[in-house]
């Protein structure tokens, strides 16, 4: 990975993973983005910094050689068995009292407006496109719990915040701390009020783990 080599040779390394493609996004430039789905043949992976493994494994990176770690919305597509392994990758990886920032679908705000019967929260959550393309107005028990289940997401589980605190202090990290919507204690990297990398947030909720 010779983009990887020549950041750790003194600029900021920012990992972003399971990132998806990322042109034209704050991610494009300044960020390696890893996903294991990257291909360079394809013009929609251009312009932008891509590492290709799986996180699920152990990466090919070197021990406390990254700066920060951003997680959006990407472990509710990890099987519950591999997630302890991508947690302690994480660690292993970032420098000490270096950041995670950890966004994931929130089944507590799914549920709350369920039990409310508020579909303007659907509507809100997946879009009209979506609402009518899966019926969900008319199957509220789908529309509530569908973004926690494989059959139009790919998503393998309900992340709770407690699971993923309790991950992170299994895996060794030295502070998890929940945080709001544009709030972060790292602004350097996770971007200020009005530049923040922070994404759907009638739906998340946002931690920050500190190696």
């Amino acid at each position: 990975y010779p983009q990887y080599r020549e950041r750790t040779g003194g600029m900021r390394v920012k990992l972003n993973i399971g990132s998806g493609m990322v042109a034209g996004s704050h991610y494009s430039s300044g960020w390696i983005n890893v996903d294991f789905g990257y291909d360079s043949s394809k013009p929609e992976w251009q312009n932008a910094e891509y590492l290709k493994f799986d996180i699920r494994e152990t990466w090919p990176l070197v021990q406390e050689s990254v700066d920060c770690i951003m997680a959006s919305h990407i472990f509710e597509h990890i099987e519950h068995i591999k997630q302890k392994k991508v947690y302690e990758e994480c660690l292993r990886v970032l420098k000490i009292g270096s950041p995670m920032r950890i966004i994931c679908p929130d089944p507590r705000v799914f549920f709350s407006n369920w039990q409310a019967k508020n579909m303007n929260f659907i509507l809100d959550c997946y879009g009209k496109e979506n609402a009518d393309k899966y019926g969900y107005m008319a199957n509220p028990a789908m529309a509530f719990t569908d973004m926690f289940f494989t059959d139009h997401y790919d998503h393998l589980i309900a992340p709770s915040i407690d699971m993923v605190q309790m991950f992170l202090v299994r895996a060794g990290f030295s502070k998890v701390t929940e945080m709001q919507y544009t709030n972060t204690e790292f602004p350097q990297f996770f971007g200020d009020y009005e530049h923040s990398l922070d994404n759907r947030p009638v739906m998340s909720y946002y931690l920050e783990a500190v190696k």
